[in-house]
């Protein structure tokens, strides 16, 4: 499974020409819990992925990838920290007793250390699931990335 989603990523970004600085790679913590990633499409505009194990009645592999719009420093903290606030559209698979496929609508704000070429976010996510089972479930994740 490791392979298969690494070669899937090599693949993924040596099509659309990747460019150095635009690839994040980090950690999630919440719901679900692994690893992510974030590629820089344009200034506004990124793709994001995520693998991790989602807790709940019990643990599930959870896989999702987001559309993201962005507006740049939208917020700030304490006046001199830019916060951009980011919302999209995306789609969530969960490997339970059966496969779980959903939409997701992400909402998040993100601070970018450019002197560290990383980003800390937050980020809540509605996830309407419509096979396997018909519902709505909330993710809400803290994490942080490094930029290649």
């Amino acid at each position: 499974m490791k392979f298969f989603t690494l070669a899937l990523l090599f693949i993924t970004f040596s099509a659309w020409g990747y460019e150095p600085d635009k690839l994040g790679v980090g950690m999630m913590i919440g719901n679900p819990t692994g690893v992510n990633g974030k590629y820089w499409l344009e200034g506004d505009r990124a793709v994001d992925a995520g693998l991790g194990m989602s807790f709940g009645r019990r643990s599930e592999l959870s896989i999702h990838g987001d559309y993201l719009f962005h507006q740049r420093e939208a917020l700030y903290y304490n006046d001199v920290h830019p916060l951009d606030l980011y919302y999209g559209i995306g789609g969530r698979m969960e490997f339970s007793e059966g496969l779980e496929i959903g939409v997701r609508l992400p909402v998040g704000i993100t601070h970018f250390f450019e002197e560290r070429n990383a980003d800390v976010f937050t980020e809540v996510a509605p996830v309407v699931d419509f096979i396997s089972k018909v519902g709505i479930e909330f993710h809400f994740v803290l994490g942080a990335r490094y930029y290649f």
